[in-house]
């Protein structure tokens, strides 16, 4: 990240990131720490695994903190592409453990933490929680429970300082992605909806995470914020 934008206000700021080994929280864990904050990471795949679903591995590691400022939840997964007549129950319930069961028990385990520095959180939802996306019903549903909880903890927890907020990404590059992009039918087609028409980059699904986990968004909460090349806001522009 050496020469990119950062976000200021946050150096000396402490943050947990989740799924910040990979993808859009890897790319957050990387603008936070150019932007002066110290991350901890909560990853399956980070120097010290953690489980997201497992509520005593996050507990042990908000134990080793003595303030934190800032949450984002990037942890999540995909489910296979299938009509939702044919989507076995394993996949709803694996998108839901992980999508939003995880994103409560970061949120929990971090919340006397949160409360005692006004902190913030940040979900990442997906543009599948505003529109629905086809053969993704289990993605979907849990994506729109991620933006739904993030209201839910806005209201809940505002009294107490803190603020919550989502994203919601676009088609997004990322190692969990790469797959569907070797696919030239479906990238061809998927970039012809973007209205800006292009596949977006982490990085860029960072930067609006790291505004509103800063005190540059001091006065938002509860909000599920798109981010996405125009997809939610409608078709391209038809030809004349």
């Amino acid at each position: 990240m050496t020469g990119a934008p950062t976000i200021g206000g946050l150096d000396g700021s402490i943050a947990v990131v989740t799924g910040g080994a990979s993808g859009i929280g890897e790319a957050v864990v990387r603008l936070l720490e150019a932007s002066g904050a110290r991350v901890h990471m909560a990853d399956l795949g980070g120097p010290e695994p953690v489980d997201v679903t497992d509520r005593a591995a996050l507990d042990r590691v908000v134990a080793s903190l003595d303030r934190l400022d800032v949450l984002v939840n990037a942890a999540g997964v995909l489910t296979q592409n299938l009509p939702a007549d044919e989507l076995p129950a394993d996949d709803f319930r694996r998108a839901y453990e992980i999508n939003v069961l995880g994103t409560v028990n970061a949120c929990q385990a971090c919340f006397e933490l949160l409360r005692e520095a006004r902190g913030a959180i940040v979900n990442v939802a997906s543009q599948a929680a505003l529109v629905s996306l086809p053969q993704q019903a289990a993605y979907t549903a849990a994506k729109g429970a991620v933006a739904a909880l993030t209201r839910s903890l806005a209201i809940d927890w505002a009294e107490h300082g803190i603020r919550a907020n989502a994203v919601a990404p676009g088609f997004t590059r990322t190692p969990m992605t790469d797959a569907f992009f070797e696919n030239e039918v479906f990238t061809k087609a998927a970039t012809g909806r973007i209205p800006l028409g292009r596949i977006l980059e982490a990085d860029e699904i960072a930067g609006a995470i790291v505004f509103l986990a800063s005190p540059l968004a001091r006065a938002i909460t509860g909000v599920t914020l798109p981010v996405d090349g125009g997809w939610t806001a409608g078709e391209p522009a038809l030809p004349w």
